[in-house]
């Protein structure tokens, strides 16, 4: 589910929300089940590892479920919802990724020095694709790490999900004009590193994606034998954000923007868990009636 498209029904939330706290179990699974997913995406690329971005979405679950009886209509519940989020996610303690990648130009050390002398034939690179698209993602993860964790939001929802600055703006109780320039000086570092590094945006930078995997496999940080994506995660965030946002979009940009919004948008049963979990905790039935 991806709550930002056009075809977006908010009245769904707002029947949903009702009927929750009216004590309707069904209707508060439905709820965390609609929105789950995005969160857990936005999640995963604000910490890189799954199990952080899983407890960061729980946590905002948590949040939504125990104060949805707060909610008084003012705004949108989407809007109110994701406002929620975005501030838990700024707030939040560092997780563990975020402690590893501290700078551009560490991490631009690690990836001089890395495995710089592995090589793979054609052959090679053609039967561990996956695994090389793996790294790959790894690595552009690795580079918003490098953002703080302002910018990185503000990347997230404006470059990677395309949302627009007048709503993306709302989200974090900001103008869209200093959205817009906070987006553009997140791009502009992310963009500077990837053109003295990336051998993907130029060639006379030496990274090469197959070679680093080449080396994590020989150090059994990839097992060759595996499929590394699931064939139901296979879709992109571009697949799922359709709406072009030209305001914040450009053919210049679409050549780095490419990379990560041609990245899995992911599933989790992170939300199947809190409803096993949390749903029925007794001060959670007592506090909505569920039933």
């Amino acid at each position: 589910m991806y709550p930002f498209t056009e075809k977006y029904d908010e009245s769904q939330d707002i029947i949903m929300v009702q009927q929750a706290c009216d004590g309707s179990r069904q209707a508060m699974e439905k709820l965390v089940s609609l929105h789950q997913r995005f969160i857990y995406n936005v999640a995963l690329k604000l910490v890189r590892d799954a199990d952080d971005a899983a407890d960061l979405t729980q946590e905002v679950l948590i949040k939504m479920i125990t104060k949805l009886s707060l909610f008084n209509g003012k705004s949108s519940f989407r809007t109110w919802l994701y406002r929620m989020v975005m501030n838990h996610f700024i707030s939040s303690k560092r997780k563990k990724a975020e402690k590893e990648v501290i700078s551009f130009n560490k991490l631009g050390v690690y990836i001089d020095e890395v495995h710089d002398s592995e090589d793979m034939s054609p052959e090679e690179q053609e039967r561990y694709s996956d695994h090389i698209t793996d790294v790959r993602n790894n690595c552009m993860s690795s580079m918003l790490l490098c953002l703080d964790k302002q910018q990185r939001v503000v990347f997230v929802l404006g470059g990677v999900f395309n949302i627009k600055s007048t709503i993306a703006s709302v989200l974090l109780d900001i103008t869209p004009e200093n959205f817009r320039k906070q987006l553009s000086r997140a791009k502009a570092d992310l963009f500077q590193f990837m053109d003295h590094k990336c051998g993907l945006m130029y060639p006379a930078n030496p990274c090469r994606c197959f070679k680093k995997t080449k080396g994590f496999m020989k150090e059994g940080k990839i097992d060759a034998e595996t499929q590394t994506f699931k064939p139901e995660y296979q879709q992109s965030i571009l697949s799922v954000s359709v709406a072009k946002n030209e305001e914040l979009d450009s053919l210049m940009e679409g050549k780095y923007l490419q990379f990560f919004t041609s990245q899995v948008y992911a599933d989790t049963k992170v939300g199947d868990q809190l409803i096993e979990s949390l749903l029925f905790d007794p001060q959670i039935k007592r506090l909505f009636h569920l039933n």
